[in-house]
């Protein structure tokens, strides 16, 4: 498991660097102009131009504040946590992607179990909301909560995330990167606290229905607090991996 691991974020970090020099090479779309519906003339270079017409696509209307429905599923891996190596996640939400700001809320399930009581699942809801800059670079937060439910126990905490992420569009390619840090927030048991890598192709700003969504989480907590022990003294670290494919209605 600790070799699977280390190859999905590897091909995280790799894919991520790659389509970034290609997008230094060849130019970011510039948002400004996308919703305005004007074109991105070719430039002279020797590497694909970017274009913006009603048949490319690479980008879609970037005015629209009118909300989209999607859903997703696919396979968590972790470890490091005390759960099972592999749960599956499933979950739908809407999205508000334009020129000056994205908006996400959505909600998921995961039957993760846990390893001490081999039952459970892991509930989860999230809004998030970012401006963006005529560059494609997006920045700001929002807040999370998620709830661990097994037989024996029960575990919830709300935690506030802040971070920004980029839209890399060309005329036959588009990705989106982002990186949030997920604070402790109410969480007192484990503090849980790390940063998350998100990496989707296409991207969501793009006119694509089909997605697929990738999420890379290390994340540092604290032995579980009982009356007497508050558990600060033993830390450890852990590894999310999310592998899912999305449809956006």
């Amino acid at each position: 498991m600790k070799r699977t691991l280390k190859l999905v974020i590897g091909l995280a970090g790799m894919t991520f660097f790659c389509s970034w020099c290609t997008g230094q090479q060849s130019g970011f779309a510039d948002y400004s102009s996308l919703s305005t519906g004007a074109n991105i003339q070719p430039v002279p270079s020797g590497s694909a131009a970017l274009v913006s017409s009603p048949q490319n696509g690479a980008t879609r209307d970037t005015g629209s504040f009118w909300p989209r429905a999607y859903a997703y599923g696919g396979l968590g891996l972790s470890h490091g946590a005390g759960y099972s190596p592999a749960a599956g996640i499933f979950g739908s939400g809407v999205d508000i992607d334009n020129s000056h700001f994205l908006f996400l809320a959505e909600g998921s399930i995961q039957n993760a179990h846990k390893l001490d009581s081999g039952t459970g699942a892991e509930y989860a809801l999230q809004a998030r909301s970012f401006a963006r800059a005529a560059d494609g670079w997006y920045f700001g937060g929002g807040a999370q909560w998620s709830k661990l439910s097994t037989s024996e126990y029960a575990k919830q905490a709300w935690r506030p995330t802040f971070g920004g992420g980029k839209d890399i569009m060309r005329e036959n390619f588009s990705m989106r990167a982002q990186a949030v840090y997920i604070l402790p927030g109410t969480d007192h048991l484990n503090a849980v606290q790390g940063p998350e890598i998100g990496l989707w192709l296409p991207s969501p700003a793009s006119k694509s229905h089909f997605f697929y969504r990738q999420t890379v989480g290390v994340y540092e907590f604290h032995q579980t607090s009982v009356p007497g022990n508050s558990g600060t003294n033993v830390r450890m670290a852990s590894t999310f991996v999310s592998l899912t494919a999305m449809y956006r209605f």
